[in-house]
């Protein structure tokens, strides 16, 4: 299993990238995003290149999310955002959201 705190094998460099996605629920529509980025985890985690996916919801906000992604390289992060199942989230998601998802990509500073 890969860490990102772990052993020096484990350690993020300036070749990966992070991904931070933020998400708001419409009103009483939490738990529809909850599902719905439950199931698109499940693949990604699949994919070749994602190193890890975690997923948040605010302890003061039940209707705020994050998403936080780490991936091996610019390529597999492409590679991603084409997958079926992101295509697929993108088409439920506006039902379930206030607005689109905000995707912010990062490069490790070393």
């Amino acid at each position: 299993m890969w860490s990102l705190f772990g052993s020096r094998r484990g350690r993020l460099t300036k070749y990966h990238v992070v991904l931070v996605v933020g998400l708001r629920a419409r009103p009483k529509q939490e738990k529809k995003v909850l599902e719905l980025v439950l199931d698109t985890r499940r693949d990604t985690l699949a994919e070749k290149g994602c190193l890890a996916f975690e997923f948040h919801q605010s302890k003061a906000d039940a209707g705020l999310f994050f998403v936080y992604q780490v991936w091996v390289d610019d390529a597999a992060v492409e590679a991603h955002l084409r997958a079926p199942h992101i295509e697929e989230f993108k088409k439920k998601a506006p039902e379930f959201l206030e607005g689109p998802a905000l995707v912010n990509k990062w490069a490790i500073v070393q």
